[in-house]
């Protein structure tokens, strides 16, 4: 006798049709760092490809990005919201945001730091 999973409406599936995980980032982390890294190997399973995301706080990716002291060296932090329930940020993520060109222009020119708001939790942190 086969089991069916309960499928939702907010479910994900990858190309082979196994749901993958909605939430990349757990309710509760022990730091930044490990809720960053949950964020990074979501989406490399979900898209195969993503930007380099900043390993650390927000305080200290805006640091990484000021600190050089030759101008032409700083860089802006891009913030990313995530909302997994958005079937848009899906889409966004798949066609754009993972796409080859970005990720390498992205790397080149700015300090990405992600932020997922799924959960309530994260939101209001």
């Amino acid at each position: 006798m086969e089991s069916n999973p309960i499928i939702e409406d907010n479910d994900v599936f990858n190309d082979d049709g196994y749901i993958i995980p909605s939430t990349p980032f757990p309710m509760e982390y022990p730091n930044d760092v490990a809720a960053i890294e949950s964020i990074s190997k979501c989406f490399h399973r979900r898209y195969d490809a993503c930007p380099v995301f900043y390993m650390g706080s927000f305080t200290k990716a805006c640091q990484a990005a000021f600190s050089p002291t030759v101008i032409e060296e700083r860089r802006p932090v891009l913030v990313y919201v995530h909302h997994d329930g958005s079937m848009l940020d899906n889409i966004f993520c798949n066609r754009i945001f993972c796409s080859t060109t970005i990720i390498e222009y992205l790397l080149e020119n700015y300090i990405v730091w992600p932020c997922d708001v799924t959960l309530e939790g994260n939101r209001n942190r």
